[in-house]
C-alpha cells in the first residue's frame, strides 16, 4: 500500500515546520524526513526518519536513487539568528551548500523544489509585506536566506520559495523551543517573564503551516508564497493571549521594549506578512492567534 503513495522529502524535518508537515500529512502521500544528528524520533506509518547530512552531495544522490520523490521541501540549515551572526562561514555553508545540493538533484530528477525561506529577508520598516515586496535583510541570517532564494530562482524552473513567519506549536523533544513552549514552561513554574512590545509578527501555528505546505505540494505553484497567521501581534500580546488560553496568570508577564535584551544580531521591528496567495491560490484562510493556541492546547494530550 505504501508503495503507491507519492514520496515527499523534507530536509531538516525534525524542526517545528517538519513536525507540522508530518502531523497534517495527506492520505495519498508518505514523508521521508531527514535530520542531521543521530537521535530517535517518534515513528508513524506514513513518515520515515533518516539521518542525513545534506551538505554531503554523495549521500543526497544515494537518497534520490533509493526514492522517486514527487517533491522536495528543503528546510535544513542553521537558523539561529544570533549564532549565524557570529558563525557566518559555518552558517553560510550549512544553508547555501545544502541548497545547492538539493537544487542539483532536483534538476537531474525533474523534482519540484520548495525552498523554505523566512520573513527575515525584510527590514521591518514597511510591513505588511507581500510576495512582490523588495527584500532588504538587516542581519546575516536574512542575507544568507535571500542568497539561497536567488540561487533557487536562477537555477530551477520548477520551484516554490516558501516564506513562513514566526511559528509556534509543540516541538519534538530534541528540537529547540519556540515562543509558545518557552512561555508555557516559564509560566507553569510561576516564573516572571519579560516580553517585548515593539516586535510585531502574525504568528503561524505549525500544523496550519503544514497544511499550507501540503497544498503547495499538491498544486506546485511557482514563485514566492508567504505563510502567516491571521492576526498581527507583538510578543507581549502573544504571551498574554497564551496565558489566557492555557489558564496561566498574565501578571507574570512584564512588558518591555527590545532594548531590554542585548542581542548580537539586529532584529527587524515588524516583518508581518500578507497572505493573498495562500488564501486565493491554496484556499487556506489563516487562523487567528487564539484559534491556533486553542488547537495547540487540545493537542497537548497527544504530546
Amino acid at each position: 500500500m505504501n508503495n503507491k503513495k507519492k514520496a515527499i522529502l523534507i530536509t531538516g524535518g525534525t524542526g517545528l515546520l517538519g513536525k507540522g508537515l508530518a502531523e497534517s500529512i495527506l492520505p495519498d502521500f508518505r514523508l521521508i524526513s531527514t535530520h542531521l544528528r543521530d537521535y530517535s524520533v517518534p515513528r508513524s506509518n506514513n513518515v520515515e526518519y533518516i539521518v542525513l547530512d545534506v551538505i554531503n552531495i554523495r549521500s543526497v544522490k544515494i537518497l534520490f536513487e533509493k526514492y522517486e520523490f514527487d517533491c522536495v521541501v528543503h528546510a535544513a540549515g542553521i537558523a539561529n539568528v544570533d549564532y549565524v551572526e557570529t558563525h557566518y562561514e559555518e552558517s553560510f555553508r550549512s544553508n547555501v551548500e545544502s541548497t545547492q545540493n538539493i537544487i542539483s538533484v532536483c534538476r537531474e530528477s525533474g523534482c519540484h523544489m520548495i525552498y523554505v525561506s523566512t520573513n527575515a529577508v525584510f527590514d521591518g520598516t514597511e510591513a505588511p509585506y507581500n510576495e512582490t515586496s523588495n527584500p532588504n535583510p538587516i542581519n546575516k541570517y536574512g542575507k544568507i536566506k535571500l542568497e539561497c532564494e536567488r540561487i533557487v530562482s536562477e537555477s530551477l524552473k520548477n520551484f516554490t520559495i516558501f516564506r513562513p513567519i514566526l511559528m509556534y506549536g509543540w516541538h519534538y523533544p530534541q528540537s529547540r523551543q519556540n515562543p509558545a513552549t518557552w512561555i508555557i514552561e516559564k509560566l507553569s513554574k510561576d516564573q516572571t517573564i519579560n516580553m517585548v512590545t515593539d516586535i510585531y509578527e502574525n504568528p503561524l501555528y505549525n500544523v496550519q503551516c503544514g497544511e499550507i505546505l501540503w497544498q503547495i505540494i499538491l498544486k506546485k505553484p511557482l514563485g514566492i508564497i508567504h505563510a502567516a497567521g491571521g492576526e498581527i501581534v507583538n510578543r507581549y500580546e502573544f504571551a498574554v493571549k497564551l496565558a489566557e488560553v492555557f489558564g496561566f496568570s498574565s501578571s507574570l508577564i512584564r512588558p518591555v521594549d527590545s532594548s531590554f535584551f542585548p542581542a548580537i544580531a539586529p532584529r527587524p521591528r515588524n516583518t508581518s506578512l500578507e497572505t493573498k496567495r495562500t488564501r486565493e491560490e491554496l484556499g487556506i484562510t489563516p487562523i487567528v492567534l487564539r484559534e491556533g493556541l486553542e488547537k495547540m492546547k487540545m493537542q497537548a494530550s497527544k504530546q
